[in-house]
């Protein structure tokens, strides 16, 4: 991939911090025993500074104070490979500034001096044509005035080049500066503050974005914090979940994710989901991190993370495989066998098919997803139609999450009817997981709910108005995701000091829900793969 070539027009700030025991009263005088510290700072030096870590070809517009301050900047913007050719200096402001004094509870007072950005002018940033017709895309931010902002738009406009808003700090837009707009990045309140609608759920999100839309703007993407991001085209949509991680400080992360992705992101926005993944992880470790711009990874750190976060999913699948196998060697002959859905159930799949054909063994099968009926069929393994037995005599099923009851939530992989039905009518149930599947409680992890098509938003309603957080399930292209029964998937989160015998009564009175992912009392036994394979029977439980 080549280097996009970027060009960020925005602010710079210099973080004064002052660490203090207390609060000074009116008229009253405190000595201090810490020194100032000074940061650098700036939502458009933040996004400048994270592309050009990231491998994108960075030009800086800004405007600057012919201070110290001033120094120290260019001097980091430097060593960050930025071109720092179009730094605007003036003798008429200071370079920004942000005065914060933090007392010891961590309490804080900000006070914001804008200076040299707020001078940046239209006829400052037309004075610098070159470097932005020059660009693939450009990138502003509100912590300038917004005609300069128009005029850097105008100039990408004329000359082809994309242009990236992000609206912060929130404030109303005039309706020329979104008709000059490609891609909006604002987060949930940036975004109700644009278009008056609330952001509580995906829904929420497309709506938001279909608002945008009539403005001319051909992509939304909405930043949700830790829970992730969310983006949408004429074309598709989907939400990308963040990466759990344990917050420092979330200084940055808003701007290192934009910086980020504009580094990555191709002009013609086909690879939107892998660049949000990486902005994703660069976000990640910025959290990570005290601090602004210090706490901005460069692109090593991020594949590093990337590279990590695929070596371990290589562990999880050979945890699979091992419960997988373990399980298969124990089934005894001449019985009808459930064959789960999803990856999981793959590996048991395949490694029962090798007994059949080694061992010659007499066992017929029974699917509980159309994913797994086909795996078989090219197996060539024995099938049974589900609908002309009473029985079946052993199941073995993967599990999205399972409890310390063995109690567990499936259907993850959109066979959620199918997986219960065949789960009823059998006398055992195995569950073969990897190692990350087994929690204490299921409070607080994602349970699916299948909806029929034309009750869905009926049922969406009455989940969230009972604080049940509910999203659709979509597809990667953005499409809404369909079950294997024809049917949509809602995503809720069980609450805290949640009944789940009772949420399981519940949802199902609810008119609309055909079944929920709850599995309870079901599992007889769990199997946890690994180097050394663990058991757990529930009679023993």
């Amino acid at each position: 991939m080549m280097p996009k070539k970027i060009v960020v027009v925005g602010s710079t700030n210099v973080d004064k911090v002052l660490n203090v025991e207390k609060y000074a009263l009116p008229g009253e005088t405190l000595a201090i025993d810490s020194y100032q510290q000074s940061h650098g700072g700036g939502k458009g030096a933040n996004q400048a500074i994270a592309a050009a870590r990231s491998g994108a070809d960075t030009t800086f517009i800004t405007k600057l104070g012919r201070d110290e301050d001033a120094e120290m900047m260019l001097k980091g913007f430097q060593q960050d490979h930025m071109n720092v050719d179009h730094v605007i200096m003036t003798d008429q402001s200071q370079t920004g500034k942000a005065y914060i004094t933090v007392d010891q509870s961590g309490q804080n007072s900000i006070y914001v001096y804008g200076g040299a950005n707020m001078a940046l002018s239209p006829d400052d940033v037309i004075a610098h044509r070159e470097a932005l017709a020059k660009a693939d895309r450009v990138i502003a931010q509100l912590e300038i005035p917004i005609p300069a902002i128009i005029a850097a738009f105008k100039i990408a406009k004329e000359n082809g080049v994309q242009t990236i808003l992000n609206p912060a700090p929130a404030k109303e837009i005039p309706e020329e500066l979104l008709h000059l707009t490609d891609i909006i990045t604002p987060n949930e309140t940036e975004a109700q503050t644009l278009t008056g609608l609330e952001v509580k759920d995906e829904v929420s999100m497309l709506d938001n974005a279909l608002k945008f839309f009539a403005q001319g703007i051909k992509m939304v993407i909405i930043t949700v914090g830790d829970k992730g991001s969310f983006y949408a085209t004429p074309e598709s949509h989907a939400f990308i979940p963040a990466f759990k991680v344990k917050a420092v400080d979330t200084t940055a992360a808003g701007d290192t994710f934009i910086g980020a992705l504009a580094s990555q992101l191709e002009l013609d926005n086909s690879n939107i989901r892998e660049a949000m993944l990486y902005a994703n992880h660069a976000s990640s470790l910025t959290v990570q991190v005290a601090g602004a711009q210090n706490s901005i990874p460069d692109q090593a750190a991020i594949n590093a993370e990337i590279q990590k976060i695929d070596t371990d999913q290589d562990e999880v699948e050979a945890e699979k495989a091992a419960a997988a196998r373990y399980a298969a060697a124990r089934i005894p002959d001449h019985i009808v066998l459930g064959l789960g859905s999803g990856t999981t159930s793959a590996y048991f799949v395949k490694a029962i098919h090798e007994r059949i054909e080694k061992e010659h063994l007499d066992i017929e099968c029974v699917a509980t997803s159309l994913g797994t009926q086909q795996l078989a069929e090219r197996l060539k393994m024995k099938m049974l139609d589900v609908n002309t037995i009473d029985a079946v005599d052993i199941t073995v099923d993967g599990a999205d999450v399972v409890d310390e009851n063995l109690d567990g939530i499936k259907g993850g992989g959109a066979a959620l009817l199918f997986e219960k039905l065949v789960a009823s009518m059998s006398k055992k149930n195995i569950w073969i997981v990897d190692q990350s599947k087994p929690k204490q409680t299921l409070v607080g992890q994602q349970l699916p709910v299948e909806v029929i098509p034309f009750g869905g938003m009926g049922v969406f309603r009455y989940l969230r108005d009972h604080g049940y957080e509910p999203a659709f399930r979509f597809e990667k292209n953005g499409d809404i995701l369909t079950t294997d029964s024809g049917n949509y998937l809602i995503d809720i989160t069980i609450p805290a000091q949640a009944d789940l015998a009772k949420l399981a009564t519940d949802l199902k009175h609810q008119t609309g829900v055909v079944e929920h992912g709850l599995f309870l009392g079901i599992c007889d036994e769990l199997i946890i793969g690994g180097q050394q394979v663990r058991v757990i029977d529930r009679s023993k439980n």
